[in-house]
């Protein structure tokens, strides 16, 4: 009997399957069946390195003109171009370090997600293989036994179970049942088989995806580490460069052309700024009292129902031991009233009366709460909410909760302190091309003050007078003693009293109000309306 089951080609066949993933289980794993959901993964990773290609392919092109002009400055250092032209090579060269480093934030942000959807997919693949190791494991474990049951049962020829019916029918139910049985068999294998080659094809996606999340990470690290020298490279080029000179010498001229002006618009938006905040505080502190106000009267409308409360149980109590010292006088005159041999003189004698008919306890229970309408609320701690950060792709650490309000754009040309016989407020961000750059909230707050009347937006030698020189700007409440204005704006896109996140639109760059040129003014006040340095906050 055994003899013949070794001449039937699907048992051995089915034995050497048994061993192959016998051997094959104690191996790395198996493989989950995904194959949706990894051939999207696939999908979205193209897209994404296609446009991390298209920006590699971007920013070789920017550093070849880099290289370009690096060597004009060089040519004009040793005196083989003018001064003129190395100026002019220093401009243009800031221009493209500015856009290299806009591609390179880009090419990172890209990176990133790249990356991101890598671990995605090595995380899915771990878990799809250690699933199908598990379902090999059962199919091989299915396998042995009904290869045990066949061995044990000696596994007659068909012809044999054939020719052993009774009858026809008898006959025909047994070529039914070995069919049913072959066909079990059969599947029972291939499925077998199709687990092993799907476990063999993941092993080689999650070795392959290993790989491209190492070299992806390498790649970042290259990029951050390029990012940097760019950004040290511009600093370089600012200082080279005599825009920020002559920025400063037509500033100096326009004030003292306009010097009287200036101080006069600058004292009556002071003037309103400040009996601005201390309306807000005013607000503030009535609707502080206010809610004091509301929990005090609460607190003593719930400590006044409490009291009711316990008076109420407590007369209840009182009554309920009346009660019951009356039901113990009436059960004790009764029995005095059977010893008397049934004399009756007619009257109840037993209590019947309800002396406790009435609540008298304040029984009406009336609901005292005054509403559930909790006005109480605490300082929202604006600033403070973590949320993106724009400036993060470029490399920049945040010093406090507010982060920089121009992402991109870093280069600082004039601080806060005196200037030309007057005070600068706030610090004025400019690059070769800022303009039209976002403007964004360095951290969350309310939106108090808007201004968008002012139209004259190209650089000017004096002021035109809108938004008190400010030309289109903005000042939000941080809610924590903080105000920050952004001035000079080509528009602003929020409104008076919108709540924004920390790195929300406020609008974009331009030269309204008193501005020579494209740049951003930015400030940062206290509760008390001092002007303070942003650069110790951003």
């Amino acid at each position: 009997m055994r003899s013949q089951i070794k001449r039937n080609a699907k048992q051995i066949m089915a034995l050497a399957v048994a061993a192959i993933m016998a051997a094959g289980v104690v191996g790395d794993g198996g493989y989950a069946i995904r194959r949706t959901a990894i051939h999207a993964t696939a999908t979205d990773s193209d897209k994404t390195e296609s446009a991390i290609e298209e920006q590699e392919q971007d920013i070789a092109d920017l550093e070849k003109k880099q290289k370009e002009l690096d060597q004009k400055i060089k040519d004009a250092e040793n005196g083989i171009t003018t001064e003129e032209d190395k100026q002019k090579a220093i401009n243009e060269q800031i221009t493209t370090v500015e856009a290299t480093l806009k591609k390179l934030a880009g090419s990172i942000t890209e990176l990133e997600n790249d990356i991101g959807e890598t671990q995605l997919a090595i995380e899915a693949s771990e878990t799809a293989i250690s699933t199908t190791k598990n379902e090999i494991e059962s199919g091989v474990s299915d396998l042995k036994k009904r290869l045990r049951v066949m061995y044990i049962a000696g596994n007659e020829s068909y012809s044999q179970i054939l020719c052993g019916a009774s009858d026809f029918y008898d006959m025909l139910m047994k070529l039914e049942l070995i069919r049913r049985v072959t066909e079990h068999d059969n599947d029972l294998i291939d499925g077998l088989m199709d687990l092993k080659t799907q476990y063999e094809t993941e092993e080689k996606n999650l070795s392959a995806n290993k790989k491209k999340l190492e070299a992806d990470l390498k790649d970042l690290e290259s990029r951050r580490k390029k990012q940097t020298a760019q950004m040290k490279k511009l600093k370089g080029l600012y200082g080279e460069s005599t825009l920020a000179i002559e920025t400063l010498a037509r500033d100096k001229a326009a004030y003292e052309n306009n010097k009287d002006q200036l101080k006069k618009e600058q004292e009556e938006f002071e003037k309103n700024l400040d009996e601005l905040i201390k309306e807000r505080q005013r607000k503030a502190a009535e609707e502080a009292e206010k809610r004091r106000q509301e929990e005090e009267r609460k607190k003593k409308e719930e400590e006044q129902r409490r009291k009711q409360e316990e008076e109420r149980k407590r007369k209840e109590e009182e009554q309920k031991n009346e009660q019951e010292e009356e039901n113990s006088d009436q059960g004790t005159s009764d029995d005095s009233s059977d010893d008397n041999s049934g004399y009756d003189d007619g009257s109840d004698n037993g209590g019947s009366s309800d002396n406790g008919s009435s609540d008298n306890g304040g029984g009406s229970d009336e609901n005292t709460d005054s509403g559930s309408d909790d006005s109480s609320s605490s300082d929202n701690g604006y600033g403070y909410e973590e949320g993106y950060d724009p400036n993060l792709p470029y490399g920049y650490v945040p010093k406090t909760q507010f982060t920089w309000p121009v992402p991109g754009h870093y280069n600082i040309t004039c601080g806060v302190g005196p200037r030309w016989g007057s005070y600068h407020n706030g610090i004025d961000i400019a690059t070769g091309s800022i303009r039209g750059a976002d403007i964004i909230a360095s951290a969350s707050g309310t939106v108090i003050l808007v201004n968008n009347t002012c139209t004259h937006d190209y650089g000017k030698d004096y002021s035109c007078g809108c938004g008190w020189g400010y030309g289109n700007y903005c000042i939000i409440d941080h809610g924590n003693g903080y105000y920050t204005l952004y001035g000079h704006s080509e528009h602003i896109c929020v409104y008076e009293g919108q709540v924004v996140k920390k790195g929300d639109k406020l609008g974009t760059v331009g030269s309204t109000g008193f501005s020579t040129g494209p740049h951003l003014h930015f400030e940062v006040r206290d509760s008390n309306n001092n002007t303070l340095d942003p650069e110790n906050f951003v």
